[in-house]
């Protein structure tokens, strides 16, 4: 059984400065014809119950109400055992919407709010205030969906550290049970990318992050993944399919899918797409690249690789085939072998792509 199904909409109100996702302005005659192209792709799923669905973006709420409808409506023919999240941005979020998430079962929402700092907000291209933000969970309260998710972002040239903890004192003031914090990252094709946009420096965002890490903690919120923190129960279980390396399967515009040892990636295309041609590429991995990409995903979590588990599910000794690699980072202070898991110290989880690097072969 595929445990995730991961739905794409494109769709935004306004495109963000940093944004790589695909995704494109908001009309609601182009938001009708991808529903229908979407319609179709979904009715070649054959199974009819996932562990998990996750709604993502672009902005899924940017449709209307009538859209938004028709798209929970066509996804109601799958059971959903554990959760269901949507993404949302704050200022297309109204009560219709939240009594749709409720009518059809969503029970996890991740709003984009990045910053509680509205001239930083302006600064990166994001077009909600505060003030959106609280009715937005107002609105949740009303229908009482209580599993909510923000996302925050650092690294900004005009931002400083006072900056970075007063987003997290403010968030955690608020009725959240998860929080995904992210360093800015440039891609070429975006507007920051355009514009050569310049980051902060690295050691500053290090302390930046080091500064995050430290403060949740202590405000009990449980670091659990290199970018998420948690109260309680409150992980994200979707999320942990992709870092546990389970099979998933995506629809819509350049969504991606891993099923046994099938990895297949959508158009982003849109032309393709509104044509029915969906799939891009389809790759057959090999048993190397398996257990390394198992290795990437797992090493994202704080628990790191349990070894165990991970020598019998892909038939090797990891300790034994990746000696020299795994005693390298031991030395450097990046990796440790503790009660039966191979894991980033603090220090090398901020640095993990270094040590990826060292385990390709």
């Amino acid at each position: 059984m595929i445990k995730g199904l991961y739905v794409h909409v494109p769709f935004c109100k306004s495109i963000c400065s940093y944004c790589d996702f695909a995704r494109c302005k908001y009309t609601s005659s182009l938001a009708d014809k991808y529903l229908t192209h979407l319609e179709k792709e979904l009715s070649e799923i054959k199974q009819d119950s996932f562990y998990t669905i996750y709604i993502g973006g672009g902005t899924p709420n940017s449709l209307n109400e009538k859209q938004l409808e028709k798209l929970l409506e066509m996804l109601s023919r799958f059971t959903v055992e554990k959760e269901y999240t949507i993404e949302i941005n704050p200022e297309s979020f109204n009560r219709e919407k939240a009594l749709l998430f409720k009518k059809y079962g969503i029970n996890r929402v991740s709003i984009g709010v990045q910053t509680f700092n509205e001239g930083l907000l302006a600064h990166m291209g994001r077009k909600h205030t505060n003030f959106d933000v609280t009715n937005a969970l107002k609105y949740l309260d009303e229908v009482e969906i209580y599993n909510r998710s923000i996302d925050l972002i650092f690294g900004f040239i005009t931002q400083t550290l006072a900056n970075v903890i007063t987003d997290l004192q403010k968030a955690v003031r608020l009725n959240i049970t998860h929080i995904s914090i992210y360093d800015l990252e440039i891609y070429p094709k975006t507007i920051f990318g355009m514009q050569r946009y310049e980051k902060l420096d690295e050691d500053t965002c290090f302390l930046m992050y080091q500064t995050i890490v430290e403060f949740l903690n202590l405000h009990g919120y449980k670091q659990y993944e290199t970018s998420n923190f948690a109260l309680g129960k409150y992980q994200s279980v979707h999320n942990k399919l992709y870092w546990k390396y389970e099979d998933f399967k995506g629809v819509g515009l350049s969504s991606s899918s891993k099923i046994k040892n099938i990895r297949t990636n959508n158009t982003s295309n849109f032309v393709d797409y509104l044509n029915d041609r969906y799939t891009e590429t389809t790759t057959r991995l090999s048993d190397e690249d398996i257990i390394f990409e198992a290795i990437m995903m797992n090493l994202r979590m704080n628990e790191g690789i349990d070894i165990k588990e991970f020598d019998e599910r892909f038939n090797c000794n990891i300790l034994e085939k990746f000696h020299i690699e795994i005693e390298k980072n031991i030395n450097k202070g990046l990796l440790e072998v503790k009660n039966g898991y191979l894991k980033t110290t603090n220090k090398g989880i901020f640095v993990l792509n270094d040590i990826l690097v060292d385990f390709m072969k």
